[in-house]
């Protein structure tokens, strides 16, 4: 409310002050900063069409900085002093010179508005040892050092360095602006800068697209951002950010640096990511990460930790790795986006526990949903098509589960490798898989119950894995039904549906197919129920080794 009621008073402030002309003849001033030492609070400096060298410095409050288009275009500013008032002393000769590049414009006076403008030249200052000291920012074509400012409407080009900076800069509003073509640099750089609003920008062809250090609750809405050489949104310990509703695409194409090029890269944060078009971009979608320093100079290191993330109603489609990559993060949701095509897996976690992906599509990818060394990871709701591999891989996980998916045309539809244990998979339902559900790699104390497998070539198989609880499941139309190879022991096989496949069940190893009153359901051939107790009156061989269901059961058993 505070917030409000300062810029209610800043508007009604603004509205007292006088017009001031910038321009050729009939204007009140020739140059912009005569028309700037002249200006009061609330005033008005129009600036006429033309091109200005320029080096502002603002430092009156309430004061607004328009470019008019008087015929031939934007007005111009271009970074350098437009006097030669540099004293250089040489042996023997003293003499005046002009300083080019450095900042267009800087901003360090509050409720300041800049708008209209071409601003361009922003780079190394010449002679190199003039100019401000560099700071975290660097030249830019405009660096911002204060609050409840507006910069709208401009366009930055040909500029070196980073278009738009802010430093210890909060509540500003950075609308509607062009930037592209910066080579070493950011199209924005934020430092220590809050409650900042970045909306409908494009930005295009720059080094770096966004970039947030250290700032807190800033909002990057509707911003078109694209062939960044490097990440698209690159935020370091920046929360409760909330970034909607964007355009990212084909950033990283031209980076040198492996990793790069990633359409938001998240660090140590807790944000929200809603809504946006990530397609395209040379690594992952969405990046997610905490880094846990290793090395410092007063030990115990510290950490950036990233938690507690939404991501939420994206469409992430053809980037070059994983379409979500999540490393050493806990806690976050990942509901209903939209993930497709891209040239890794389609959601991957890696080292993240406790967080919760619900009601995603994700088609065409490697893997649909990989947790490696994920524990106590909900999958629930979510359609997995088109698999390369597997529509949900756990590998060396813990505690997770997987319910109520959809699984179709996937290679595998659920896997545990890798000593994933403790795991459930319950009411899933995978079809047209050459591997319905595979178990392997010491992955034990599983719970594998209520799933509908169809159409596979096995619907389960268990490779090197003991002590796990298949019951429940509906598994038909397929070629084998389940498979044990001769390392999978201690096996519980109960209350399965087995019909309705070319061969039921094979077993190489010492498994258990009933619990002392009931077995599986076979099929109705080859059992007889004289006593119509529901189970069959003598019990069943199962192929592949010495195993056999005591109590095969007449019908099939429904959860």
């Amino acid at each position: 409310m505070i917030k409000w009621i300062i810029i209610f008073v800043a508007s009604s402030f603004l509205s007292q002050g006088a017009t001031i002309t910038v321009g050729g003849d009939g204007s009140d001033f020739r140059r912009i900063e005569a028309a700037l030492s002249f200006a009061n609070s609330g005033d008005v400096i129009e600036v006429a069409s033309g091109e200005y060298l320029v080096n502002l410095n603002i430092t009156t409050p309430f004061l607004t900085l328009r470019g008019i288009d008087t015929g031939g275009g934007r007005p111009v500013l271009r970074a350098g002093s437009s006097t030669a008032e540099i004293e250089r002393t040489y042996p023997g000769l003293t003499k005046m010179v002009e300083m080019s590049g450095g900042t267009a414009v800087a901003i360090r006076a509050d409720f300041v508005t800049v708008e209209g403008f071409v601003i361009t030249g922003a780079t190394w200052q010449k002679p190199y040892d003039t100019g401000e000291h560099y700071d975290v920012i660097g030249h830019a074509g405009m660096r911002v050092y204060s609050d409840f400012n507006k910069i709208a409407n401009n366009t930055f080009e040909g500029n070196d360095l980073s278009a738009i900076g802010l430093l210890n800069s909060s509540n500003n509003q950075i609308l509607n602006n062009t930037i592209k073509g910066v080579p070493y640099g950011y199209g924005m750089i934020l430092f220590n800068s809050h409650n900042n609003n970045i909306e409908g920008n494009g930005l295009l062809s720059n080094d770096w697209g966004i970039s947030l250090q250290r700032s807190d609750s800033n909002a990057i809405n509707e911003n078109e951002i694209r062939e960044s050489v490097n990440d698209g949104i690159w935020a370091v310990n920046c929360n409760y950010t909330f970034i909607t509703e964007n355009v990212i695409s084909r950033n990283g194409i031209e980076s040198e640096f492996e990793g790069n090029g990633k359409g938001i890269s998240l660090v140590g944060s807790m944000n929200l990511v809603a809504n946006n078009v990530i397609s395209f971009n040379r690594d992952a979608g969405i990046s997610l990460r905490s880094i846990f320093w290793e090395y410092c100079s007063d030990p115990p290191c510290g950490a950036e930790e990233s938690y507690e993330n939404l991501i939420i109603g994206n469409r992430i489609q053809g980037n070059g790795r994983d379409g979500v990559h999540l490393s050493k993060t806990w806690k976050n949701n990942i509901i209903d986006n939209n993930i497709t095509e891209n040239h890794g897996k389609g959601i991957n976690l890696e080292e993240s526990s406790n967080n919760t992906i619900d009601l995603n599509n994700v088609t065409k990818n490697d893997d649909g949903i990989c947790l490696d060394r994920s524990n106590f990871t909900k999958v629930k709701n979510n359609t997995i098509a088109e698999g390369e591999k597997a529509g949900i891989r756990l590998w060396s996980t813990v505690g997770a589960s997987a319910y109520n998916n959809t699984l179709n045309d996937n290679r595998v539809g659920l896997a545990l490798a890798e000593s994933s244990e403790r795991n459930v998979f319950a009411r899933n339902n995978v079809t047209n898989s050459t591997e319905g559900i595979n178990i392997s790699g010491g992955s034990d104390e599983n719970q594998i119950l209520q799933n509908r497998v169809r159409s596979s070539e096995t619907g389960i198989v268990l490779l090197a894995a003991g002590q796990n609880l298949i019951t429940e499941n509906e598994i038909v139309d397929s070629l084998l039904g389940l498979f044990l190879d001769a390392h999978s022991s201690g096996n519980t096989i109960i209350a399965n549906d087995l019909s309705k496949n070319i061969e039921a069940a094979r077993d190489e190893a010492d498994n258990r197919w009933d619990d002392g009153s009931r077995g599986n359901y076979y099929g109705t051939g080859d059992c007889d129920d004289a006593d119509g107790d529901g189970v069959c009156d003598g019990p069943r061989p199962i192929p592949g080794g010495g195993n056999a269901d005591g109590f095969p059961l007449a019908r099939a058993a429904r959860a």
